[in-house]
């Protein structure tokens, strides 16, 4: 591109160095158009945007003569956004329709002269100002891969004498060359918001796909970032403590936003049944039912042990009927005491497990093959198949080799031991194990690099600040402000959630009163929950979120 003197060749320059660090694009275009109509020595300019190719809106005008500069919005009085799909087929439009159909130059030395051209808004625009717009310079700006993102127009060049001259040849090509730089931003914009929406809907469709493996917790991935972005608000907004000088920028602000969506990405690779552990004896399904049948088993060999020994004659039948109704009572409960065993709410004791032990050694009699209708993968784990082919006595909870399948101990003596809750040590540790995949998972995610710290948020919902959580044991001094909220939205969403089968749903007190617990355990920060409780994050989060009968009547300083 040839210029006319060194200060159009500075112009451009300037103009290359303000696209590369000006973020408003607004107002680069300003400056690219200016600069052109500088170049061609226009009295005025005017920029249409071009909204995928559909919507053709004026954005940007300014006329030197009549010092009128509109921008934005301040264009739709006079010149209303169109919808280029209408305009196709009407034989007369105007100057920037044209230039949008025919994605073509036009130059014209006299508007007015020629009628294949609607130019009212030109009319329009002559007539209330007093104006005479003569020679037009139109034409479309492409992006590299060819999609027209702009119309630019430029009107009534100058001499040097201020008189009204003709765009020539070499100034159309010099202007059209200065304002392919709006193209190149015009669609570098572009494609950041479109990458952006990209991964944001990558984030949320994941984040839906995790919740939706299971029914129980369908909204967890969906709300932690509601309760971290509250938090994160409330601290930002301390102006005394420990937080008075913790900060957020908008790259802090994002980084949260993605870290809390994508904090259980982990879990795509953990067992539904895990997650969803209602029960103890619970895998694809409660095996609680293959223990009542054997109940019901060692019923009836009850009931025809006693007609048996009726028809003998053994006894009296008041006797063997009162031994019959004790030895029932008694199959009642134990399964009764199993059946509460299963259950996690049961904390179980020492007496608790030697009466499952007792239990457990309760014979019956198999009569059935335990090798018939198995997967191969269930008859590799068996080493002598003779055993469970042949009738045997058995006992009533059983540990057998085939419940210890891969990393799992599907044992129902083993499961019904477990102290607290639904989920074996086996099982926690491949719950555990979903952080660590989280971990992994995002670490291979080219984030750029103000979204560096993404796996630094979301790997450390787990942690404590006394150093006992996990994967790496982090104490609170080795964690971030951030890393501490996620996990303390990560905690509050879980105790408040109602849609859990391991847990009936907790009151607002209740979980406020485990949360000042876990403060005062190491378990979370507690400049934070301070700010928690003070800045009533718990209840804007509630009154949004929660049941309406879990929310009950809070005294904030009874949990601080």
């Amino acid at each position: 591109m040839a210029f006319t003197n060194a200060r159009d060749l500075t112009s451009i320059l300037q103009l290359n160095d303000l696209a590369l660090t000006e973020s408003n694009h607004a107002e680069v275009v300003k400056k690219i158009m200016d600069t052109a109509a500088e170049l061609c020595r226009a009295d005025g300019c005017l920029f249409y945007n071009v909204n995928d190719e559909k919507f053709l809106s004026l954005t940007y005008l300014t006329n030197k003569s009549l010092k009128i500069t509109r921008r934005g919005s301040d264009n739709l009085v006079y010149a209303p956004t169109i919808f280029l799909p209408e305009q196709k087929n009407r034989p007369q439009k105007s100057i920037a329709e044209t230039c949008f159909f025919t994605r073509s130059v036009i130059n014209s030395d006299n508007i007015y002269a020629n009628k294949d051209f609607d130019n009212r808004f030109f009319s329009d625009f002559d007539d209330s100002n007093n104006y005479a717009t003569i020679s037009v310079l139109s034409f479309p700006i492409f992006t590299r891969r060819g999609y027209i993102v702009g119309i630019a127009q430029f009107i009534n060049p100058r001499d040097e004498n201020g008189r009204t001259m003709t765009f020539s040849a070499d100034i159309q090509k010099n202007t059209v060359s200065a304002c392919n730089l709006i193209g190149l931003l015009l669609e570098n914009k572009q494609l950041n918001e479109a990458y952006g929406q990209l991964l944001e809907s990558f984030i949320e469709v994941l984040a839906r796909a995790i919740d939706a493996k299971s029914p129980y917790t369908g909204a967890h991935c969906q709300r932690v970032p509601v309760i971290a972005r509250l938090l994160a608000t409330a601290a930002v907004q301390e102006d005394s403590g420990p937080l008075r000088d913790f900060e957020m920028n908008s790259n802090d602000w994002y980084t949260l936003h993605i870290a809390s969506w994508l904090h259980d990405c982990g879990k795509v690779t953990t067992p539904e049944y895990i997650v969803d552990k209602a029960t103890k004896l619970e895998t694809i399904y409660n095996r609680i039912h293959e223990i009542r049948n054997r109940f019901e088993i060692l019923r009836r060999d009850a009931h025809i042990c006693y007609l048996k020994k009726r028809l003998a004659n053994i006894d009296s039948a008041e006797n063997l009927q009162a031994e019959f109704v004790s030895k029932v009572q008694q199959l009642e409960k134990d399964y009764d005491f199993i059946a509460q065993c299963n259950i996690g709410d049961k904390k179980m004791t020492e007496r608790d497990n030697a009466e499952l032990e007792r239990i457990s050694r309760i014979p019956f009699t198999r009569y059935f093959s335990r090798m018939k209708g198995l997967s191969w993968a269930e008859r590799d784990h068996i080493t002598n198949p003779e055993i469970y082919d042949n009738p045997a006595e058995e006992t009533l909870l059983q540990n057998r080799e085939d419940h210890l399948f891969d990393q799992y101990n599907r044992g129902e003596l083993y499961n019904l031991e477990v102290p607290q809750g639904t989920i074996n040590k086996e099982e926690r540790e491949k719950i555990n194990e979903h952080i660590v995949v989280t971990i992994d998972m995002l670490k291979a995610l080219p984030f750029p690099k103000e979204l560096s710290k993404v796996v630094e948020y979301a790997g450390a919902h787990h942690e404590r600040i006394d150093g006992k959580g996990y994967p790496n044991g982090l104490t609170g001094d080795q964690m971030s402000v951030p890393s501490k909220i996620m996990a303390i939205a990560d905690i509050f969403e879980a105790l408040t959630a109602n849609d859990r089968p391991y847990k009936e749903p907790k009151k607002l007190s209740q979980v406020l009163s485990i949360m000042r617990e876990m403060k005062n355990n190491g378990h979370i920060d507690p400049d934070l929950y301070r700010v928690f409780i003070s800045g009533k994050v718990y209840l804007a989060y509630a009154e949004q979120y929660i049941s309406p009968d879990q929310i009950d009547e809070i005294n904030p300083d009874d949990y601080l």
